[in-house]
């Protein structure tokens, strides 16, 4: 049987998964974020080799037939360390949006909208290659990382409620449920001590990005700077997105989008009022939540290179990988 290694590093987490040609699951594997915009080289590295020691047990197959790797971070860190540990016949470095769309509606091309730890909107095009109206080859809109852009994002949604938690305690604007539920997860004595929590972390911008998980229950309690938050996330991805197809004469095969990344959890209105935004510029667009994580990009370009339809390779792989598939 051929060994498969999928692996999925982003600014969050890095994660990877071992199977065979018949999909059965022989290790996986959960560690910390590998982007060193979001943490240290050296903790990437560590996360790369305890994720690496999760997968094999202590007991690495003499041999890997395919690795499939989409990694925001030094994947050189990747590829060394499976050196030492096992043999690699073939390696699919994919680029997130390959990876994303794949994984997320089995598609090739198209967009992909992406909002985790940091936020961009991609254009997949290998197969139908579009040219931009103004001649620039750049085939994404955001990405300019947590200083510089990723609105919309994971960080930008936990930036936007720890300042709106300080202005409260400050008095200049209206109290939010974000700042009880801060100080019951961060177990914080004094409201000051949110400081030394962020900027004493060795990744602030993931410490900051974790907040989406407060947000969203503020959300769903119906705490109104939490509800704007989320839809203002959700209009900004728009904004990036219609800035961006604008850019291109878009044949209608291509009218499609999955989005995917973790901030897209934090509340059903982010999507909605994402997907109203645009479908009211462009009605015929199919924009889709995704039906897997990244890390099932690996399976999926498998089984389709099996000859099994889409369809039915989606169901398959959800028996197969069921705690893979992205609950909404």
């Amino acid at each position: 049987m051929r060994s498969i290694l999928s692996v999925d590093g982003g600014g969050s987490k890095l994660r990877m998964i071992l199977f065979n040609e018949n999909f059965d699951i022989l290790g996986q594997g959960l560690a910390g974020g590998v982007n060193t915009t979001s943490t240290t080289p050296e903790n990437s590295l560590e996360n790369v080799n305890d994720c690496l020691d999760q997968v094999f047990g202590g007991k690495p197959p003499a041999l890997i037939d395919k690795l499939y790797v989409v990694f925001v971070g030094p994947v050189g860190n990747l590829l060394e360390a499976l050196k030492k540990r096992t043999g690699v016949k073939e390696t699919a470095l994919m680029s997130e949006p390959e990876a994303g769309i794949m994984a997320g509606a089995f598609w090739e091309d198209g967009f992909l909208a992406l909002s985790g730890t940091g936020s961009d909107i991609f254009l997949v095009d290998k197969g139908r290659p579009l040219k931009s109206r103004d001649g620039t080859l750049r085939k994404t809109v955001g990405g300019w990382g947590p200083i510089l852009g990723d609105q919309g994002s994971g960080v930008w949604i936990g930036q936007e409620a720890i300042r709106a938690v300080v202005s409260g305690i400050e008095g200049w604007t209206e109290k939010t449920l974000v700042h009880d539920l801060i100080r019951r997860d961060w177990k914080l004595k004094e409201d000051w001590d949110m400081v030394t929590q962020v900027h004493r972390e060795p990744s602030p911008f993931r410490k900051v990005a974790s907040l989406t998980r407060q947000v969203e229950e503020a959300a769903v309690a119906g705490d109104a700077v939490a509800l704007r938050i989320v839809k203002a996330a959700g209009e900004l991805m728009a904004v990036q997105g219609l800035s961006f197809f604008a850019r291109f004469d878009i044949p209608p095969p291509m009218r499609r989008l999955v989005c995917c990344g973790g901030a897209w959890k934090t509340h059903p209105l982010m999507f909605e009022t994402f997907k109203g935004k645009i479908l009211a510029a462009y009605p015929d667009f199919d924009i889709r939540k995704p039906l897997f994580e990244h890390l099932m990009a690996g399976p999926a370009f498998e089984i389709l290179r099996q000859g099994v339809e889409a369809s039915r390779a989606a169901g398959i792989l959800a028996e197969k990988f069921p705690d893979l598939v992205i609950k909404w």
